[in-house]
């Protein structure tokens, strides 16, 4: 009796196999890439050429089909299929997302597959039969991969699997479902719990896909996952936080210098521009041409000291509302009110009387002086 079940038994299952073989398992036809299928603009015309997003998880498929039509594809979803070779996806290099899990692959394309990729940044492996640690050090060549799962294949249960892979991607962040820390990058390097690898802090849950696959909604989708990935790196990276606090010391020393010491950083870039003209200001306040005599010296150093006097009062005095003051308030940027309660101001000094100059004119120059 038991002979006889297990005959019933084996035909069933090898009846059942064919059965699959020959009618579930389907290569990806052109017509349904395009039911499937989504361009950037939803009001055009459908081209098997111009498809941005596929998303065919589920669908029993063997092979890839027409997909290596598909030229401008960036996300490519194809988990939960019978799919055991992506070599074909060679003529898809502008894939940003590529999602194979669950399918039944065993070696991964070569270091040239991998190489051409250089816009993937996610890319879904885990619950495969990939085995052998050679068979993935192709990824290495991956010049852009932040994202890369690998978990429930027999390759994640290699004695240092994950040292490998993050010590040779270097634009890795994540691995499985932890975020890379520190620890694993640099050499020994000891930190508290709240900073240790493979820590509670470090886990994340890769969000779930959108059930409509369309290019915005795939977009935020993404989108979503890198401000969770950098918001953990933000908080738990101790490198990040270092250099964090370092770029905003050093942007506060550098404003500090422009803004709250405005007239000697306006001297010192007087300074320069006159020892650009051979005009050297020493810290006495003296100042020295170049190659001329004291005379010229002295005509030269006057006349560009009044013209940057003008310059520099001129700057001073210009106020926020750029309007014309009478003079005997300070600019409006310095002058609070607080601090002069009983300023008011003279009627004589507010209504002066304006001499007006003549001009003269040297025949023998082409300068103009005012008398």
């Amino acid at each position: 009796m038991a002979c006889v079940r297990e005959r019933v038994c084996s035909k069933i299952s090898t009846d059942m196999r064919h059965l699959v073989n020959n009618t579930h398992l389907v290569s990806p036809s052109e017509s349904l890439i395009l039911l499937r299928g989504e361009m950037d603009n939803m009001y055009k015309e459908k081209k098997l050429e111009e498809i941005v997003v596929i998303n065919l998880s589920g669908h029993y498929l063997i092979n890839l089909g027409y997909l290596t039509n598909c030229w401008a594809l960036r996300i490519c979803i194809l988990s939960r299929n019978y799919i055991t070779d992506i070599d074909a996806l060679s003529y898809c290099p502008h894939l940003i997302k590529l999602d194979v899990h669950a399918n039944h692959i065993t070696d991964l394309p070569d270091e040239f597959f991998w190489s051409n990729m250089i816009c993937l940044q996610i890319l879904y492996l885990h619950d495969n039969i990939i085995g052998d640690l050679n068979s993935i050090k192709p990824l290495y060549y991956c010049p852009s991969l932040i994202v890369l799962t690998l978990f429930d294949t027999p390759v994640s249960l290699v004695p240092k699997y994950r040292h490998n892979l993050v010590n040779n991607i270097w634009t890795l962040k994540v691995l499985d479902n932890f975020v890379i820390a520190d620890e694993e990058v640099i050499e020994d390097c000891l930190h508290s719990d709240q900073f240790k690898a493979l820590s509670p802090h470090f886990l994340i849950h890769l969000p779930e896909p959108p059930q409509i696959s369309t290019w915005q909604s795939e977009l935020k989708h993404i989108e979503d996952l890198f401000s969770l990935v950098n918001n953990i790196l933000t908080h738990r990276s101790p490198v990040l936080i270092i250099q964090r606090w370092v770029r905003g010391h050093m942007t506060r020393k550098k404003l500090s210098r422009a803004f709250l010491n405005p007239r000697k950083h306006q001297r010192s870039q007087v300074a320069g521009e006159l020892c650009e003209q051979g005009i050297h200001v020493l810290d006495d306040g003296n100042m020295w041409v170049e190659g001329s005599t004291e005379d010229d010296q002295c005509n030269a150093v006057g006349l560009q000291v009044d013209i940057n006097k003008l310059q520099l009062e001129l700057l001073e005095d210009r106020c926020e509302a750029k309007e014309i003051t009478s003079g005997i308030f300070p600019c409006i940027s310095h002058w609070r009110k607080s601090n002069t309660p009983h300023l008011k101001p003279k009627k004589s000094s507010i209504f002066q009387p304006r001499t007006f100059r003549e001009p003269m004119f040297d025949p023998q120059s082409d300068d103009v002086r005012l008398l």
